[in-house]
């Protein structure tokens, strides 16, 4: 599915009409007196849609429309209306994962279940929708699990982070706003004397805070009176009574007291204010910081480069006087009498200015020591130098450089006078960041992540209490290009997206994460675990009717499930074909969509697997492919769609199988409102907005008879 459904069924309200007509006969209600009624009054001789189904022919179909579970779980007139013309339910969202976990992994089935239990006492089944996806998922929650992880290290061991540091050297007169009491400066100290009664008066003023968190504030003091705590107060917003309190021990001696503020704000200023309260004696204050405290960083190195020689067959850079040879999948170089250099790596990504470190895998004839120059700006002479020493073992030697600029760099290894033979079989260069986390190995984000899949499969499964017989265990995983060297093409990927930034706020794509392969093999594997044994799996996808590839999709689906199956344990029951199709008013264009609809049913056939046509709606184009809009279709163009439909079905029965037929869904019980989300203001329904039957549904209805 390309778009939820949750705007398509729309007007309910407004058809008071309708709602006073039995349930299984909904007939045609005409509102429209510019329509020709003539034209219409055939629709009411046709009986509720599911009526066409021949189950002698075709006993495993299941005639479906897609609908939202709340409406559903009204008992309005949509209930009515597909309980009296459909078999099988598919909910439009409310099934998916992001309607059922929040973004800390809560679980909640509540309308799942409704749904689920009403359909059930309504004598109609559920179609699964869809349990693995990359959109409409609870991505907070997911990029939670994939965050970076705390290193071990001691959780006592606090760096201190200076954010203010002041004094009151060399000022002759109190800084900061006068409250009603203004200390003097005396000897480099804020000083003040007990006025008499109650006071305050600021020690620190205009302190940027760089972000949420908690603060200490540590200030030099000393009283004429010992006291355990006068209020020291860290406000933000002045004058809106924003703040944070706490005590300020006093003692004869001058001491550095601190006191702890938790819940500041970041991104604001903020002032300490002492307020000595009943305190009756003389108070010199010296020095005045506000600090807070962070876990200690290590070094973590992060690959920029890794290069081989195993499958190269010429030195692969230029050459400066001297050229390696290769060797045994090695830089090979012997003295050549005369000083000489040449590069062992070029095109380095330096990413951040910092610290560098090469890593050398290399061997020599003898020990010995050489400079290994890190150069950037070819020809300008800007690089920094190492050493690089040599054994007559294969060691992995690290030479390491600091302060190297953000640009692509090089290496050149300089032998000078070593005068042995150098094979070198592997260079790798990292940057060194200092961090208090580390980001999960691939391995690590994989076990996370099914941990997740296995937590929300197993959920519904058991919330659907086996109930659900059949589902979509897979949505959208593949592409529409990047084809491998079978033509096959590849699955879908962020960095495939046509905007990666933006899709990365939208959609989280499992198969970046487990692979290709696993990530099918597991949600089977899970769903296979939880779901009951009689359950029948989907893989959906769309475009596989589309005429501009010849049906490669749909011949790339086939392909894969293949592979999925290949390890003899995963096995997949059927193939959605979503089906969101288009009628042409241009004949050629319009000819070659119904020879793609006929390729893909064979291809389809032709895999020996269940074939559901899942999401079916239909808008019309024009000559000129321009999409047409419900208000300007002629009768004409709705008697094309009622025909396109009937061609649709009738193949389906024709082409498919009889024990391949699962079923086929019909996605839009009404044209979508102007304002839908999917396909707006397009004739996509096999009713009109006032639940009015169109031509589309007589062609439907034909269709499934054989008419």
């Amino acid at each position: 599915m390309k778009r939820n459904i949750s705007n398509i069924i729309c007007g309910v309200v407004a058809v008071c009409g309708l709602a006073s007509c039995a349930d299984t006969d909904m007939i045609n209600i005409f509102k429209d007196k510019t329509k020709n009624l003539k034209d219409y009054e055939y629709l009411n001789d046709y009986d509720a849609l599911k009526t066409f189904s021949n189950p002698k022919a075709s006993p495993n179909f299941k005639l479906g429309v897609a609908l939202e579970a709340d409406e559903y779980n009204a008992n309005g007139l949509v209930t009515r209306l597909a309980n009296a013309n459909f078999m099988e339910l598919t909910a439009g969202n409310a099934m998916k994962m992001a309607s059922c976990v929040d973004e800390n992994g809560n679980l909640n089935f509540e309308n799942v279940q409704a749904f689920v239990n009403n359909a059930e006492a309504n004598g109609v089944s559920v179609y699964g929708h869809t349990l693995a996806w990359h959109a409409q998922q609870p991505l907070k929650w997911l990029e939670k699990l994939l965050k970076d992880k705390e290193l071990d290290i001691d959780p006592n061991a606090k760096l201190e982070k200076e954010d203010y540091s002041g004094d009151f050297v060399g000022m002759s007169k109190f800084p900061y706003y006068v409250m009603g009491y203004e200390p003097s400066i005396v000897n480099g100290c804020l000083h003040s004397e007990n006025p008499g009664s109650w006071y305050q008066y600021f020690i620190a003023d205009g302190i940027s805070i760089p972000a949420d968190g908690n603060y200490t504030a540590i200030v030099k003091v000393k009283g004429s009176v010992a006291n355990d705590g006068l209020t020291l107060n860290c406000g933000w917003g002045w004058g809106s009574g924003e703040s944070a309190s706490g005590k300020l021990k006093i003692t004869t001696d001058w001491t550095e007291q601190k006191v702890d503020f938790t819940g500041i704000p970041g991104g604001k200023k903020c002032n300490l204010v002492l307020q000595p309260g009943s305190y009756d004696g003389t108070l010199d204050i010296q020095t005045v910081r506000l600090v807070h405290y962070e876990s200690p960083a290590i070094e973590v190195a992060v690959n920029d480069y890794d290069y081989s020689f195993k499958d190269v067959s010429k030195f692969p850079y230029y050459v400066m006087g001297y050229e390696p040879t290769i060797v045994n999948g090695c830089l090979h170089s012997e003295n050549p009498g005369s000083w000489y250099q040449y590069f062992i790596a070029d095109n380095i990504p330096h990413p951040i200015e910092g610290t560098y470190v090469a890593t050398v895998r290399v061997k020599a004839s003898k020990a010995g020591s050489m400079a290994l120059n890190m150069g950037w700006g070819w020809g300008s002479g800007e690089s920094a130098s190492g050493t690089l020493k040599v054994d007559t073992e294969w060691k992995d030697v690290k030479v390491t450089y600091d302060n190297i600029p953000a640009k692509s760099c090089n290496l050149v290894l300089q032998p000078g006078s070593f005068d042995g033979v150098i094979d070198i079989a592997s260079v790798k260069v990292d940057h060194i960041v200092k961090m208090n986390t580390l980001p999960l190995t691939e391995k690590e984000k994989k076990d996370t992540l099914t941990y997740a899949l296995d937590k929300w499969i197993g959920g519904i499964m058991t919330a659907c209490d086996g109930k659900v017989k059949a589902w979509d265990v897979v949505n959208e995983a593949l592409s529409s290009g990047h084809a491998d060297a079978e033509g096959v093409y590849a699955l879908q990927h962020l960095k495939d997206q046509q905007d990666p930034e933006k899709a990365a706020t939208e959609s989280f794509f499992w198969q970046d994460y487990l692979g290709d392969i696993d990530y099918v093999r597991t949600a089977v594997k899970l769903a296979r675990k939880y779901g009951p044994q009689d359950m029948k799996l989907f893989i959906n996808d769309y475009n596989l009717e589309a005429a501009w590839d010849q049906n490669n999709k749909a011949k790339s689906l086939v392909a894969w499930i293949k592979r999925w199956e290949a390890d003899g344990e995963t096995k997949i029951d059927g193939i959605g074909s979503q089906m969101h199709v288009t009628y042409s008013m241009n004949a050629d264009k319009q000819k070659a969509n119904e020879e793609a609809v006929v390729n893909m049913l064979n291809i389809l056939a032709g895999s020996k697997k269940l074939v559901k046509i899942s999401e079916l709606d239909m808008g019309c184009e024009d000559e000129a492919g321009n999409v047409i809009k419900t208000e300007n279709m002629t009768e004409e163009q709705h008697k094309a769609m009622s025909a396109y439909y009937k061609f649709i079905i009738e193949k389906y029965f024709e082409i498919i199988p009889a024990d391949q037929q699962y079923g086929i869904c019909q996605w839009c019980i009404t044209d979508a409102p102007t304002n839908s989300g999917w396909r707006k203001g397009e004739p996509v329904g096999l009713w009109d907005l006032d639940y009015n039957r169109k031509h589309t549904y007589g062609g439907f209805a034909d269709g499934l008879n054989g008419k």
